[in-house]
């Protein structure tokens, strides 16, 4: 039954999708039926991983490394903290699981996956970027954090070799550096952009003192200019329940002013703080339906549903049955679900193999049709930054609604 739903999900994506596009999708469907066949196996290290020993281990104690897969194919190099501890350890590991199910997936991916552990820290990230390529690797993929990302790009620069890297902080990219991840800026662009299509136009913020809200405001000023909006009224505020209490009871008299031209009111804030301002926000006379609620990722919580004021209101995000697809693939294959990012190095690693048959140049990795993956259709700029084409979701309380489907194909509007 999950092959079949697969099956559909790729075809009806299919369906009026450019040639470039197609190609994609059509592997991808190549790659689920051959997932299908793969029940509860856990692949483990199939691919070759030159990491640093952990645990203490000597070289000679751990186990014998696998054979490479795809040998005299291109080489890939996949740079993750691997031995960091706690969550970022989860993470990478994760993400290294997700790059083998990608792997997997092709069946004859055409490119070898070489594996390599910057240890979270960015003296490790130039020590693996030049072991990587040194042992010849065309593409990097990775590192995780921006640290690392900015310790092994020269690395990779000197040896005219791209990376697709998987921070969020989009002052690394460029010079050869794409970013494989989830931008604020993306996301408001594409919430602002579906607002001004059903003609809310006027927007009042309301934004943390912090330096997510220094991104996310910026964005809403940028995307405000492209999409000829105007920003009506703003308030910053403390990020602690505190700390929004009067920003965000004086934004309600704002918006309640018969002077007010305010239709929508962007709050890129985590679903407990917007809960928190709902309810100042309420004594002081608001009334939520009669402005149209903004938010980002932050929002892509469950909790988000516990927010009253959040109710109704849109941010853009992943389509939820492809958040789902990935999920229960990654979970048949290693019985654990993964973590949101584990996504990313999927698409990187089906984006490598994509390349691999057409040489890993910037006009390849920039192709304006862009490509179609795990997370739906995306683009690189030539500033290095992603441009994705998301769907806009409602807040309900029985979870996300979608109000605009992400779209097919990049238009003119994009």
């Amino acid at each position: 039954m999950t092959f079949l739903i697969a099956m559909h999900l790729w075809l009806k994506a299919l369906v009026g999708a450019s040639a470039a596009i197609r190609r994609w999708l059509t592997a991808g469907i190549m790659a689920v039926s051959l997932a299908g066949c793969g029940g509860g196996v856990d692949f483990g290290d199939l691919f070759s991983d030159t990491g640093q020993p952990r645990g203490g281990q000597s070289a000679q104690q751990q186990a014998p490394r696998p054979p490479e897969v795809g040998q005299g194919a291109p080489r890939v190099a996949l740079l993750l903290p691997l031995s960091a501890a706690g969550g970022m350890g989860r993470i990478a590991r994760a993400m290294k699981k997700s790059a083998e199910l990608a792997m997997i997936d092709a069946g004859n991916p055409g490119i070898t996956l070489v594996v390599k552990d910057t240890t979270g820290t960015p003296a490790g990230a130039r020590m693996a970027a030049q072991a990587a390529l040194g042992e010849g690797a065309r593409l990097i993929l990775g590192p995780l954090l921006a640290g690392s990302v900015k310790a092994a790009a020269p690395e990779a620069a000197a040896r005219n070799v791209p990376v697709i890297a998987f921070s969020s902080q989009a002052s690394v990219a460029g010079n050869g550096v794409y970013l494989m991840s989830f931008l604020p800026g993306e996301e408001v662009d594409n919430v602002v952009r579906y607002a001004v299509q059903t003609g809310k136009r006027n927007i009042a913020a309301l934004i943390p003192q912090s330096a997510y809200g220094n991104i996310a405001v910026r964005a809403l000023y940028e995307a405000a200019k492209r999409h000829k909006a105007s920003i009506v009224a703003e308030e910053r505020y403390v990020a602690t329940p505190s700390g929004i209490s009067a920003p965000a009871a004086r934004m309600a008299k704002k918006l309640a002013s018969p002077s007010s031209k305010a239709d929508a009111l962007f709050f890129p804030e985590a679903p407990k703080l917007v809960k928190a301002a709902g309810a100042a926000m309420t004594r002081a006379g608001f009334t939520p339906a009669t402005v149209k609620l903004l938010g980002t990722g932050l929002w892509d919580s469950a909790a988000i549903r516990t927010a009253p004021l959040a109710i109704g209101g849109w941010y853009a995000g992943v389509e939820p049955r492809l958040v789902k697809y990935f999920s229960d693939h990654y979970a048949q294959s290693y019985g654990a679900k993964p973590p949101r990012l584990a996504s990313l190095a999927y698409d990187a690693t089906s984006l490598a193999i994509s390349l691999g048959k057409g040489g890993f140049s910037a006009r390849e990795i920039q192709n304006p049709e862009g490509f179609q993956g795990m997370n739906g259709l995306f683009r690189f700029r030539s500033n290095g930054l992603i441009q994705r084409g998301l769907a806009i979701l409602e807040v309900t309380p029985s979870g996300p609604r979608v109000a605009a489907p992400a779209p097919t194909r990049f238009s003119s509007g994009y």
